[in-house]
């Protein structure tokens, strides 16, 4: 259950960064509303995760998830792009860590 709650989490992450960074481009509230509501959900989130797992592995995996589900929508959603081919490599990398540290299993909360 903890994954299901940081895949969550992560998802609302990347929803409040895509709203701010569009209310920092047009300053239509709507956005900061958007925004605002998206880091509500990581908070929520964010404490059914700690139900599940401990600090530890809901740290690594949130931070993995969220850079490469982030670059995900940025590369697809809002056509950002590198400068350099070795900053793919270390997404490639953000999602072997997080697979490796999942391959361990979820520890308990403490």
């Amino acid at each position: 259950m903890a994954l299901v709650n940081i895949v969550m989490m992560s998802l609302a992450e990347i929803f409040g960064n895509v709203h701010f960074k569009w209310f920092a481009k047009s300053q239509a509230h709507h956005h900061l509303i958007g925004g605002l509501m998206g880091y509500i959900g990581v908070m929520y989130f964010l404490t059914q995760s700690f139900m599940n797992a401990n600090l530890l592995y809901v740290s690594a995996m949130w931070e993995g998830m969220i850079t490469v589900m982030g670059a995900i929508v940025a590369y697809f959603f809002l056509g950002e792009r590198f400068n350099s081919g070795i900053q793919y490599v270390g997404l490639v990398l953000g999602l072997v860590a997080m697979l490796l540290v999942h391959a361990g299993g979820v520890p308990g909360k403490e």
